[in-house]
Order: structure tokens, then sequence, then C-alpha cells
């Protein structure tokens, strides 16, 4: 778990500056001619923009810049222009201070959770949110009370253009702002990328531009642009007449790159009264076990540990779902092929009255520090796990085509990388999940979610409840032809081709041409997400060195996802009196994969002392790497060296909220369980990792052959 104290001075601040060609086209669509603005830009960093206005001369009447970091502030004052104020405070404190409004407010504000936020500041942004009347949670980010307070400095007439990330179109915690900012302003525009812009992080951006121009008129505009480059081609006239009227019921602003009809087919759902899920079913979390790889065990493990008493029939993983409906046959072949596909549902007396096998397998959960996770620790027992509910349905959270949508006649209990439904008594149980496979509920679930790096969808069980069903009882009859269509892995056309023309044509009246577009809107959101693509760090040494290819993680996380990827087995056990014995490492297997990894100086401490006994990988991890064939693990300490050699235990995919609990992403990450083996070396030995400089995989015969020992 990375801590506050642990976490670099960068991410503490936020501060992840903007390239020159957004801040130049922010500038020109704000100025757009006038020259007696008076311009803010409220966390300057250490000045793009007053720099682009430099190098442009670009006139104005004056400007302010906030600057919170003191370095960061003298850079910018050192930028030569006239009538320019670089004030070293806090945003908040200036916002609640000043009486001063200006015509244009630009810049990038800081990506700040709030938990990192002193305490200071969090009072000083409740007074923001509280003079605008809105309300700030603890899930707020920093950049919503920059736009807020921004709004707040704004003159009649004023403009606002800021770099934010794209969470400000989907999620939940900016779901006022979206509503503010509809209200605030006459004109808004976004802009969106399909490459990834900042070469620091893997976030994706948008530009918000925003004008008030004194009518009642609400208009906005998505407009996607391929990358700086293509940005600067555009236009920023043609920003001056936004089409699409604001829908100010509307949760989300996602689908605001859709064009006019394809939008207008939507609103006709809304206004045709077409039902939602949530209409009829409650929509829940899996079972949040704490520790998956424990509680989630394949039918060896039970029989080893004589488990049958507490073993529940489960599915975890989209990969043992193949079908309309999950079957008894289904889990029992997944229990065949050696799957986790039990949950272990311990009793709160299974620590006394459980037998030899049940103690022994307590026992070496607090051997493994299970008791202390994050979930686990503030249960009464906690081997005890809450809200065990058997669902109806089964509804996929993460996803890459489409979200699975399945009835679960095998009654089995799942984790939270599914969600429960819980359908309501009276509904046609079997209607109800067919009704789901066509192209305009296809469409709202992409609507309604959010996408993540990969081309991972994701939807939370409020968003699963908002997806438009044209439920009918006679769309049982389509179920199992679907149901086989899904077992032989028909395509989605071929799917939606046969479901479409059922569900909405024939049941729901849609025309053949409102049918066609609401095909096309669907592929065409999906196209976007799935089309994401990574941007490339440009090579500026002039030896040209070799690229490596990003893993997928996702696909790994559906391939494996509660399995390990890598299981070497270096520990002994005896399941009924729990003594573990270490098997002596004197003797290194030179010939052995190794791979070296880097480790931050904000991690240093346990690799140091030698008590690591994990590493989690970035979101970026090389396909050149065989993980499969991995044994032994070197931390290359930045700054330091090699000196340590660890066994890898287990490979898994985890996420970053594995290790830090009130991350709100999910991005996945390899995790490396390693426990250290001996010191190679007196004292840290140089090295170069030659991928990304983050990784190199070498063998220890090779590695020690380099160093002539």
């Amino acid at each position: 778990m990375q801590l506050i104290n642990d976490t670099s001075a960068q991410k503490l601040r936020g501060a992840y500056y903007t390239p020159p060609a957004i801040a130049d086209f922010i500038l020109r669509w704000g100025i757009n001619g006038c020259n007696d603005a008076d311009i803010l830009e409220p966390s300057c960093g250490d000045g793009v923009f007053l720099k682009c206005m430099y190098d442009g001369n670009i006139l104005y009447h004056s400007i302010t810049a906030i600057e919170y970091e003191m370095a960061e502030a003298e850079k910018a004052k050192a930028i030569p222009l006239h009538k320019s104020n670089v004030v070293n405070s806090d945003f908040h404190r200036f916002c609640l201070d000043t009486d001063k409004h200006f015509d244009l407010i630009v810049g990038n504000p800081p990506f700040i959770r709030y938990q990192y936020y002193n305490v200071e500041q969090q009072l000083l942004a409740d007074e923001i949110f509280k003079k605008s009347k809105l309300k700030r949670t603890k899930l707020t980010n920093a950049w919503v009370t920059f736009v807020v307070g921004s709004c707040q400095l704004l003159k009649e007439n004023g403009k606002l253009g800021f770099v934010l990330p794209s969470e400000l179109l989907m999620v939940k915690y900016a779901q006022q702002l979206r509503k503010f900012l509809a209200q605030t302003f006459n004109r808004i525009n976004i802009i969106s990328f399909k490459n990834l812009v900042f070469e620091e992080i893997q976030q994706e951006v948008v530009l918000l531009l925003c004008e008030k121009n004194g009518t009642d008129e609400h208009f906005i505009e998505h407009i996607e642009v391929r990358d700086t480059n293509e940005l600067l081609k555009l236009n920023p006239l043609r920003l001056r007449f936004p089409t699409k009227k604001i829908d100010f019921h509307t949760d989300k602003w996602t689908y605001y790159f859709l064009e006019k009809e394809e939008l207008d087919l939507l609103e006709r759902v809304k206004c045709k009264n077409m039902n939602t899920i949530s209409t009829f079913a409650n929509v829940e979390v899996g079972i949040t076990t704490g520790a998956n790889d424990y509680f989630t065990v394949p039918q060896s493990v039970v029989d080893l540990y004589q488990l049958q008493e507490y073993a529940r029939p489960m599915v975890g993983r989209s990969v043992q779902v193949n079908s309309l409906c999950f079957s008894i046959k289904d889990w029992k072949q997944n229990i065949e092929s050696g799957a986790k596909a039990n949950l272990l549902v311990f009793t709160s007396d299974a620590d006394i009255n459980g037998n030899n096998g049940v103690k022994a397998y307590l026992e070496n959960g607090v051997k493994e520090g299970i008791n202390k996770g994050y979930k686990t620790s503030i249960r009464n027992q906690w081997w005890v796990i809450p809200s065990i509910k058997v669902s109806d349905a089964l509804f996929l959270r993460r996803n890459n085509l489409y979200p699975k949508f399945v009835l679960n006649e095998a009654k089995a209990y799942t984790t939270d990388t599914m969600h429960r439904v819980f359908i309501h008594p009276g509904v046609n149980k079997k209607a109800f999940v067919a009704s789901y496979y066509n192209s305009l509920s296809f469409a709202f679930a992409e609507i309604l979610g959010r996408n993540f790096g990969g081309g991972c969808l994701e939807l939370m069980p409020s968003e699963v409840g908002d997806i438009y069903l044209p439920y009918r009882e006679e769309n049982e009859q389509i179920f199992d032809t679907l149901d086989t269509m899904l077992r032989r892995k028909a395509t989605t056309d071929e799917i939606l081709d046969y479901t479409d023309d059922i569900i909405l044509r024939q049941g729901m009246g849609f025309s053949p041409e409102e049918v066609a577009l609401a095909r096309s809107i669907w592929l065409k959101i999906i196209k976007r997400r799935l089309s994401r693509e990574t941007l490339e760090k440009s090579v500026k040494e002039k030896n040209i060195k070799p690229k490596y290819k990003q893993l997928n993680l996702f696909e790994k996380f559906e391939q494996y996802a509660n399995n390990p990827i890598v299981q070497n087995n270096i520990l002994h056990e005896d399941i009924f009196d729990c003594k573990y014995s270490k098997i002596h490492h004197s003797h290194i297997d030179s010939t052995k994969k190794c791979l070296i990894c880097l480790v931050k100086k904000d991690n240093f401490e346990h690799f140091i002392d030698q008590t690591a006994n994990v590493y989690y990988t970035g979101k970026k991890f090389p396909s050149v790497v065989e993980i499969d064939k991995l044994y032994y693990f070197i931390p290359y300490l930045k700054g330091k060296g090699i000196r340590d050699l660890y066994i890898i235990k287990t490979v898994r995919i985890g996420t970053r909220k594995d290790g830090q609990p009130d991350e709100d992403k999910m991005d996945y990450r390899l995790v490396f369980e390693i426990e250290f083996v001996k010191q190679l070396f007196d004292d840290y030995k140089p090295l170069e990792l030659n991928i990304w400089r983050t990784f190199k995989c070498t063998t220890i015969g090779l590695l020690l052959d380099s160093y002539s020992l």
C-alpha cells in the first residue's frame, strides 16, 4: 500500500504540465482577436501558458497567474511579460479573497485526490463549493474545485478553457459539476484525443472550452482529434456555434460526440418511456471477499483441506461464462478444468468446530497475512465473508466487446468481478436476460460505463440499472437459440442481426432505419473505445533503441483472473500441524530466468532491509518477457543498483486498488509475490535496465558472468 508519505512530490501536487501545443490552442480560442482581456491562470506551474503568450506576442490588458510551489512560481516570474503578476499562493485562498474578475481563465488544474489535501485546503475547498451552492464529497478531485472556483471569478461574458481528465464526462463525483457547467455557460465545447497526449502519465484528457454570452441558450459540442498535431489544424472559429442542445436530465456527457440524428434516436427511446434494467431488478456488487486468492479455490484445495462443508458453487471470471445461462453442468465443467469454482463460506465458529483440515486452512491464512488485509482486518472474524447472497443473474463488471449478462441457473455465488442482479417477482427471468442482447441496450451500456486503458469498459451497479431494456415476455422464445449462439462463439454481428430484428423491429416497432441507426451508434462508441492508442514517447537518442510491445494486461486478466500466472513451489507444508519449513537456497540455479525491476526511492524501505514480499509493476509491462518462465527477482534501487536476490512465489494480475485501497481506479498491473533468498553482492552494483529503463530479463548465470564472478 502506498501511503501519502510514500507518494512522489509530483503526484502530491498533481503537477503534470501542459504540452505547449495545447496551451497555444486554448489561448487562440480564448483570445480570438481580443486585445484587452484580463486573464487568469489559476495553476501556472512553470509558466507554459505564459510562455505561449510571450512567444506568440499575444495582446491583453493584464495577466494574473497563481502557483503554489515557490520554485515553479519563480520560473514563471522569469518570463518577461508586461502587466503580469505571478502570485506564489494557494488558489483556494486566492479565489476566496480576491475581488477581481476576469475575461478569460485558462489552465491545467492539478489532479489531486481528496486524501492528499491538507486540512486547510479541505476547509477552503468546502467554502468554494458552498459559494456556488454545491456539495463536495471525499471523492472530489482538486481539479473540480479549481473549475468551480474559476467560474466564480469570470466576468459576465467570460470564457474558461481548461485541460481536464476525461473523468469530467462520466464519473459520478463530477455529476453535479456537469450540471453546474451546463447551467452556467451558454456554449460548451469538449475536445478529446484518440491518442494520449501527456508523456508522463497514462491519463486521458479533454479540453473544456466554455463561454457565457448572456442568452438563455445552452449548447454543447464534442469534437475528437487524433493528437496535438491535428489539434493545431483545428480552426477555433469552428467552436463558436455548438449545435447540440444540452440535456439537463442526462447523467453523463460521453455521448455528445454522436451526431444529432443519433442523439435524437436515443432521446425518442427515453420519451417512449422504455424501461431500464432497474425497473425489473436490483443490481448489487458481487461478494467482496477481501482476498479472492484465499477464499476462491479449485476442487483440489477443497479435497486437500476437507473443506466440503464450507465450499459453495461460484463463478468469478468471464472466461468461465460463455453462455446466456450458467448451469450446474457449466459449473461442474469448471470444476473438472481445475478452475477456482468454489467459494469458501466459513461460519463464525469454523475455527473451533471445523475439522483439522479447516483449522489448518484458517491457520495458514493467518500465516499468509490474510487476516491483516484491508477488508478482512475490519471484520469481527476475518474469515467470515459478509453479504453472502445468490442472485438470479450475473452482469460482468469489466468487459471488452460488450458486457455479458447471464442467467444464474446454477445458483452460483460470485465475487466483485461480477454484479449480482436480483430480478423482481413476476418478471420472466429468461425474457429479461434475453431482452438485453440488442444494439440499443449495448449502446446505452457504452454510454453509461467508463473506459480504462486497454479498451476495458466498466459499469457500476447504478450504471447497469440505467441501461434501457426493451423487455417483453415474448423474448423468452429466443433464449435457447441465443444461448446456443453464445456457446458456439457466434460473432457479435451474428447475434445482433438475430436479436435486433426480433427484439427491436418486431417487438418494439422500430423501423429498419432506426434499427440500423441503433447498431451504428453502438459500433461508433465501441470503435472509439477500442481504438485508443498509447502515446509513444519520442526517441531523442541518435541510436534507435528497440521498441517493446506492451503486454495487454486486460487480456491476461481475462485469461487468468483469480488464478496465478506463475506459481513456484518453494514452501513445504503439513496441513494438519501447519509447520512450514523453507527450502534452503544455498544453491542458486544459474539457468533460471531472473527479472530485474526498477524500485523508486519512495519504496526503498522494505527492499533495503530485505523484508519486501510484494512488488507491483506499473500499468505497462513488456510482452517480450516470458512471464511463465520467471523464477528469480532482483530489485534495482533507483540511484543505487542491484544487490539482493529474491525468489518469485507467485505472479498474478492485480490492480492499483489492491495496494492502495483508497484508489478509485482499477487499472491492471502484475503483482509479484516474492521472498528474500540471499545477498548477491556486498554492496550495490550498477546495471543498465534495457527495457524502458525499468526492466531487464536475464538468467542468474549471465548476470553473475557480467560481473566476472
